[in-house]
């Protein structure tokens, strides 16, 4: 009698070896995909003019420790705004000196960083949106009660400004009084 099937050692080295390979294809696969999606910075002259301007006289001795002048001027003259530096705090989970202290390293050692700088813009609000943020702090409101208001509404800072702000503008009483006095008063 002949046998048909394979010996299950010979089955499973055969599975163990594809399994290892397409594990290598994904590792290198997914390294591909990050090198793709990476952005390797340098200072832009323009910026450095403009920082040294910006900066002359500046005393650095004071920076944290781990944080160098170095590292805080490539960070800045390679065009990242205050918007990147939120998106990078968050994408690395640290606060805003590690992140700017990291990505200033980076720039300066010509590695990959995970987005190009300039790729998180602020907008601009709206002349309506900038009234009512105006009148909230004309009738006397503070960082207290924009903290506030905030926890109330569950909403972020600028849209609890223009809401309180609108309420008012509206002629509403907002839920918490200003703890400051009104401009003009």
């Amino acid at each position: 009698m002949t046998r048909t099937t394979r010996p299950a050692r010979t089955r499973s080295i055969r599975l163990l070896t594809i399994g290892a390979a397409a594990s290598g294809l994904c590792l290198a696969g997914a390294g591909l995909a990050a090198a793709a999606g990476a952005f390797t910075v340098e200072p832009r002259p323009e910026l450095v003019a403009e920082f040294d301007a910006a900066n002359e006289g500046t005393d650095f001795g004071e920076m944290p420790a781990g944080y160098s002048e170095e590292q805080y001027r490539a960070f800045w003259t390679s065009g990242y705004t205050l918007e990147d530096l939120t998106a990078l705090q968050e994408l690395w989970s640290v606060d805003e000196m590690e992140a700017k202290a990291r990505a200033g390293q980076a720039v300066l050692d010509g590695a990959a960083l995970p987005f190009a700088p300039g790729t998180h813009q602020y907008e601009e609000p709206s002349a309506e949106t900038v009234a009512a943020i105006d009148a909230f702090f004309a009738a006397g409101y503070d960082g207290e009660d924009v903290a506030e208001l905030a926890a109330l509404w569950n909403t972020d800072t600028v849209e609890t400004k223009a809401r309180a702000g609108q309420l008012l503008l509206d002629g509403q009483t907002v839920p918490v009084a200003p703890s400051g006095t009104p401009a003009g008063a």
